[in-house]
């Protein structure tokens, strides 16, 4: 099974999306920020990342910028 983390700040949407992915038998790890995100990065291994443009704080390319840097090729 394929672990996805989902990095979505409007929690309906964020909701939404992991029940769809849950339905096709994907485990989803859903946070709201990214600093939730980068915690859960460096503790866990992810298959694939999902994550918004728009969020508090960066976006989700600068964000994701932060993770290549750090190492991580996800």
């Amino acid at each position: 099974m394929s672990k996805i983390l989902l990095l979505e700040d409007d929690r309906l949407l964020n909701e939404t999306i992991q029940d769809v992915l849950e339905d096709e038998g994907f485990e989803v790890v859903g946070v709201f920020d990214p600093y939730s995100a980068a915690d859960l990065c460096y503790e866990q291994k992810f298959d694939l990342y999902l994550f918004d443009v728009n969020l508090p704080y960066e976006n989700g390319f600068e964000f994701l910028d932060k993770l290549r840097a750090s190492g991580d090729h996800t």
